[in-house]
């Protein structure tokens, strides 16, 4: 009982000191205010920017270099290596893990030189070359491994704000933590060997990244063609909202992987590829804010601010950017905000389906399309902590979204 009314506390609607104060607010106060009433947006927001936080500083949190650079050909398809501080050994107020050596056959490959039938027979009967017998690995739990922190590895670029002719680039070999000796894997190791907590590390910043373009290319379309319609209407309304029409009934999905399988055909460096597949998910959807936008200026623009704005002599682009864009301000936010699953979900589909991102770049749609690789499923059971991230990721902005949403409309409470 105590408890939920903890959370019914923390979870109230914050009211306005006065009405005077909630009157002469500004919009987006308003809009923060309710947000701040919000619980489960309130805690998603907190996971969210957590996530993205350690995402972008993936490199010093990682242990080990995520490419194939920091494979380790020693722990190939190696499990998990848990953190202990306490075993039959005694407790230790330091964290360690085990040591782990791979577990030699029992085969005598010797005999294969024979070239005898029998030595085959014995080797296909034995299971030696399965792959549920290459990933056995012996815990040596009187050697142990204790963790250290700010240890010193790698190499990483922390800032690197390289180009043209401007050259800053800041570089750093300093990681959150690691082991005194050998690696540390806590979530494992891929059939190459390469880390794959620090893999998804790398991914989650990857796939947000290519969502922070999408949205981008989608608010310069969007904008455009919803502020030039609104603004001149016409003949001129007529022709772009005709063209985004026929943008909206086509279903997205077989647009883009008709996009991709002609990507697949250019020779495109993994960045170019990067880009190219963000400008196409955010150049295909611009059409439902476009048309919002659209409606709103083609109200605002015979209000009488904007009729002084014409008086002034002010030009036609400078009423549209500054004076009819900014009156929608607030919704745009929102629904750039809610729309980030959405997009996320379009890249990670691409990369599932094989059309998107590939290897060796590390997005979540690369590492869930290795995750359905039945001798994964089966033998690798700790590749899908990607897949645990992803659904993190996409629930924390789902219940953002729909706090925004909710927040977006501030005078709600006094109707």
């Amino acid at each position: 009982m105590a408890i939920m009314q903890f959370l019914a506390r923390f979870g109230r609607k914050t009211k306005p000191q006065s009405d005077e104060s909630y009157y002469t607010a500004g919009q987006l106060s308003l809009i923060k205010d309710r947000f701040k009433g919000k619980i489960s947006g309130v805690v998603a927001a907190w996971i969210l920017v957590t996530l993205i936080l350690i995402s972008f500083f993936a490199p010093f949190f990682s242990p080990i270099d995520p490419t194939i650079n920091g494979a380790d050909s020693d722990y190939r398809r190696g499990s998990p290596q848990w953190i202990h501080f306490s075993d039959e050994n005694g407790f230790s107020l330091r964290p360690f893990i085990y040591t782990y050596t791979k577990e030699k056959s029992g085969f005598d490959f010797t005999a294969l030189a024979s070239g005898g039938l029998d030595a085959l027979d014995a080797l296909t009967s034995s299971n030696a070359l399965s792959s549920s017998n290459q990933n056995k690995f012996i815990v040596d739990k009187e050697q142990r491994r204790y963790l250290q922190f700010f240890v010193q590895g790698w190499e990483y670029s922390l800032i690197d704000l390289s180009f043209a002719d401007f050259n800053l680039d800041l570089r750093s070999d300093r990681h959150l933590f690691g082991v005194e000796q050998g690696e540390i894997h806590l979530i494992g190791t891929d059939e190459d060997g390469k880390d794959v907590f620090s893999r998804s590390l790398h991914a989650i910043w990857v796939t947000i990244s290519i969502a922070v373009v999408a949205l981008v290319v989608k608010l310069f379309f969007s904008l455009l063609v919803g502020g030039v319609s609104g603004y001149f209407g016409g003949r001129v309304d007529a022709v772009m909202m005709s063209f985004t029409e026929a943008v909206r009934v086509i279903p997205p999905i077989p647009i883009y992987l008709a996009c991709a399988v002609a990507l697949a055909e250019i020779d495109l460096t993994p960045v170019q590829r990067y880009f190219a597949i963000a400008v196409v998910i955010g150049a295909l959807d611009f059409a439902a804010l476009g048309r919002r936008l659209r409606t709103h200026i083609l109200t605002e623009r015979n209000q009488d601010y904007i009729l002084a704005a014409q008086l002034c002599g002010s030009s036609t682009w400078r009423i549209i950017w500054r004076h009819l864009v900014p009156s929608f301000g607030s919704y745009i936010i929102v629904d750039t905000l809610i729309n980030f699953p959405y997009v996320i979900l379009a890249e990670t589909s691409l990369s599932f389906l094989g059309l998107g991102l590939t290897e060796p770049v590390n997005s979540l749609g690369v590492l869930l399309q290795k995750a359905q690789d039945p001798d994964i499923q089966q033998n690798m059971i700790w590749q899908f902590f990607p897949v645990a991230l992803f659904v993190l990721l996409i629930m924390t902005f789902v219940f953002v979204g729909d706090a925004l949403r909710d927040a977006a409309d501030p005078y709600a409470e006094k109707k």
